[in-house]
Parts: structure tokens; sequence; C-alpha cells
């Protein structure tokens, strides 16, 4: 994930998206047999992050056994008051009986990311549901071989898929450092490659491919309030738990979204996933206003 997002494209490596960016990177004990504990450790994170300079954390993780929301939420919701955005993976457990989904995705604020191929298609294996946000890259790309001696090729995943999203946001704020993480999160959602079907969101795909080249070369999307949440009401309105139903209205969208609809122009290698990454862009926004 780190790779996709600052990799300077050496020794057959990926080319980073925003290689810019300064990535802190922050080790959790998923996919060990430690990783019980994965619900305090991811809040620890968190908050971690939060005050040692990051403006975006990138949760590449999916579903996990047993996450303890007691602990995860009010890290979240402690980031986000330090103006952070958060995004996270859906899961890539759409192919399971249940479509298992990431309950942190179901969190007030935090942005779900899915996974399309290159014909802007969701992923069978990309979770879906009322919390997909957004979508970005998660086929076949390149990343960490499993002896972790080299690139080799394989689906990136909505873990992917979610590096991209949080290095797209970096890059908009980059260009636009007085906004604050509910107007970054805006313009991405409003200059998104929409549903292919003509929708304004699916729970596929959410509002569409996140497209930075849109805000950034085409200087496409409103920012909009400093201190409102684009997810929250009249935008659609997230679950405050990941059982609770979710229903609301899509918001504005820029008016060309649709003219390039499902155009993903770029495709990016990505390593191995990581449990979360956050990038420092060394600058200040507000706190945030959130919807309990």
């Amino acid at each position: 994930m780190t790779a996709a997002i600052v990799g300077d494209g050496s020794a057959g490596g990926p080319q980073g998206l925003a290689p810019g960016a300064k990535v802190l990177p922050i080790r959790t004990s998923i996919g060990t047999p430690m990783a019980f504990a994965v619900g305090g450790e991811m809040a620890k994170g968190l908050r971690y992050a939060a005050d040692h300079g990051a403006k975006i954390i990138n949760l590449s993780l999916g579903v996990w056994e047993g996450p303890d929301m007691k602990l995860v939420r009010p890290a979240v919701e402690y980031a986000q008051s330090k103006g952070v955005l958060i995004f996270t993976a859906m899961g890539n457990e759409a192919e399971e009986a249940h479509n298992l989904n990431n309950p942190i995705a179901a969190l007030p604020g935090v942005i779900g990311v899915g996974a399309v191929d290159d014909d802007a298609a969701p992923m069978g294996f990309s979770s879906y549901g009322p919390d997909t946000d957004v979508s970005s890259v998660g086929n076949t790309v390149v990343k960490r071989c499993t002896n972790n001696t080299g690139w080799c090729e394989g689906d990136g995943g909505t873990s992917y898929a979610t590096a991209l999203a949080s290095a797209s946001a970096a890059l908009i704020w980059s260009a636009h450092p007085d906004w604050t993480a509910n107007q970054v999160a805006r313009v991405l959602i409003q200059t998104a490659g929409a549903p292919l079907d003509g929708s304004k969101r699916t729970d596929k795909i959410g509002y569409g491919v996140v497209r930075p080249r849109k805000v950034l070369l085409d200087h496409e999307g409103n920012p909009g309030a400093p201190d409102i949440d684009p997810l929250a009401s009249p935008a659609p309105v997230k679950a405050p738990a990941p059982s609770a139903a979710q229903t609301a209205t899509a918001p504005r969208r820029a008016e060309s979204a649709a003219a390039e609809s499902g155009t993903i122009p770029w495709k990016w290698p990505a390593l191995g996933a990581v449990a979360a990454v956050s990038m420092g862009l060394g600058i200040t926004v507000l706190v945030k206003r959130r919807r309990r």
C-alpha cells in the first residue's frame, strides 16, 4: 500500500500516485494468531496517527473476527476531531455467503472504498453495501511477492483501491491546503466517475471511481462548507452501527462526471495489504462537526 502511494518505480516496483506524501506506517497483528487484539490496536493506531500529524488515515484492511467497535469508534471520532480524513477498505468478501463488510465503513464520516477493474466494473470479490462511498482500481496490479523478495502481479483488492483513494485525497489536499477534510471528501465524491448504469450511486461502487485529475487539472468540484460532512444528511446518511439500514439522497455531483462515466485514466501497481497507513501532509484543518 505504501508503494502504491509513494513508490518511486525503482527495481521494477510501483510508481506511486502521490510520491510527495509523507507516510507513517502503523503495524497491527492482522494475519497473525494475535489478531483478536486488532480492535484495541487499531484504536491506539488511530489516536497515534492523529496525534503525530496525519491528515489522512488509510485503513487498508477488510473484515476481521470480532472487532471491538466500542474501542474503534471513539478513536475514529477522536481522529476526526483533529481534522483527519479516514478511508477504509470495504473488504474482499463479496463472494462469501453473507457479503461481509468492514464495520468501520459504517461509522459516520468514514469513506468506504470498493474495488473495480479496468472497465470500471466492480470486482466480484469487492464487498459492497450502503457504506460503499467511492471506488478505485483493485484488479491485477504489481505487488510484493509472497516471499517478499520482489514484485509480482496479482489482485490488489479493496486494500489497494483504498490506498489509491487516500493518495488521490493527498494530491487534492496538497493543491488546496486551506481545505478541510470535509471539503476534500466532497470534491472526491462530486468528481468521481459515475456508475455505468447512469445511477448517481450504487452499493457496488458508491458514487463512482475517484478521479483526482478532475479536480487538479480540470478544476471541477465545489468544496462547499468546511464543517459539514458530505456524507451526512441531506447527502446519504451513514449508519451509526454496521447493521443499521441506511437511506438518503445523493449529494450534488459535478455536471461533467457522467460524461466520462466509468473512465479510469490510470492503473497503478500495489504492495501487499497493511493494517493502517497515514499520510501527514503538514497542513492544519478545522475541527469537523460530526453527526451522532
